[in-house]
């Protein structure tokens, strides 16, 4: 007799089916982990977060970077835990000395974290320091915040007005060391090239920042985590 087959997570934001991928857990198994790239969410049932192993972390990243469309959808004030329906409640945490936020199911059946706030949540996030954000002014007029998506004028703002979040871009440092320990623990599934992923972060980031760079269009958003993503996921396409 076949199985039934699952039916998909329905995105507590916009109702529609959301993207499973299934993804290796540790100390063994599998975990799947739920994407909606619309409303820029990933539904983890219990503490499948706290699970990934660091290869699964970095094809969660190039998985994020694939599906995030722009602008994204806003997520409603209300949103229902897709497993029984009673709203999501807004629960703020800190891992280490980084806070992040996220909604979670008080019955326990598991959390929804925006994009952004997982790569908190990970420590692959970093504030923009204010030596680094004036080199950005000379380059950039406006960035996209990578927390909400609204604009961020440089001329008068140097966090986002909606959201308060503060100018961010990926950590070359935290993927080093994520990529290092996907080297020594989950070799068998593919391997990169530490100094090349680094290298191509920076090079992103460097793009838009480095003094006498080529200017950026006026009329761009630049989302600096987005660059960082692009050049993290097109290395990552050799994982297996």
């Amino acid at each position: 007799m076949t199985a039934p087959v699952a039916k998909p997570t329905a995105c507590p934001g916009c109702g529609q089916p959301m993207r499973a991928l299934t993804l290796p857990r540790k100390p063994l198994g599998e975990v799947t982990v739920d994407l909606c790239g619309g409303c820029q969410v990933l539904w983890f049932d219990a503490h499948e977060s706290l699970q990934l192993t660091a290869g699964s972390t970095l094809r969660l990243f190039a998985a994020i970077h694939a599906q995030a469309p722009a602008p994204r959808h806003p997520l409603p004030e209300q949103l229902p835990c897709p497993r029984c329906r009673f709203p999501l409640t807004l629960t703020r945490d800190v891992q280490r000395t980084t806070r992040f936020t996220y909604y979670r199911c008080e019955a326990g059946h598991g959390r929804l974290t925006p994009f952004f706030q997982f790569l908190r949540e990970k420590d692959f996030i970093r504030p923009l320091p204010p030596d680094e954000l004036q080199r950005l002014k000379a380059n950039v007029r406006t960035v996209r915040c990578s927390s909400c998506g609204a604009p961020i004028d440089l001329e008068t703002q140097v966090a986002c007005s909606y959201c308060r979040a503060p100018i961010a871009i990926l950590d070359s440092d935290a993927v080093r060391r994520t990529v290092e320990a996907l080297e020594a623990k989950d070799a068998a599934r593919g391997t990169v090239d530490v100094e090349t992923l680094v290298s191509a972060l920076l090079d992103a980031q460097r793009g838009v920042r480095a003094p006498g760079a080529e200017r950026v269009r006026d009329e761009t958003e630049v989302d600096l985590v987005d660059l960082g993503l692009t050049a993290l996921g097109a290395l990552l396409r050799t994982l297996r």
